[in-house]
C-alpha cells in the first residue's frame, strides 16, 4: 500500500491487510481521503461536520502505547501499524 509517499507491504501478505493509523488519533483508520490523510470513524465524521476548518481540534494524545509518528496535522503523523492478518495470527498462536 502506497499512502502519502509511504510505502508499506508485509513480505508474507503484500498490501492486502496493510492497517494504517488515524492521522489525528491512535485508532485505525477506516477512510483515506484526498489522497493522503487516512482518517478513523469518529474522526472522519467530526471532519464532515466542520473540523475541517480547524483540524488542529482533532488531535489527540497517544492512547496507544504503540511506537509511531506523533498524532497531528500533517502528513508527518502518518503511520502504519502494519499486516492485520500477522498480527491476528501471532495472538491466536500465542500461548493462553
Amino acid at each position: 500500500a502506497k499512502a502519502c509517499g509511504m510505502e508499506a507491504s508485509c513480505p508474507r501478505h503484500s498490501d492486502q491487510y496493510v492497517e494504517f493509523k488515524c492521522r489525528f488519533c491512535c485508532s485505525i483508520a477506516t477512510f483515506f481521503c484526498f489522497g493522503h490523510t487516512h482518517f478513523c470513524e469518529k474522526c472522519h465524521l467530526k471532519w464532515v461536520q466542520g473540523a475541517s476548518r480547524d483540524p488542529t481540534k482533532l488531535v489527540q494524545k497517544c492512547s496507544c502505547g504503540q511506537k509511531h509518528a506523533a498524532n497531528g496535522v500533517t502528513s508527518t503523523s502518518e503511520a502504519c501499524y502494519g499486516c492485520s492478518l500477522c498480527r491476528l495470527v501471532s495472538k491466536e498462536a500465542a500461548p493462553i
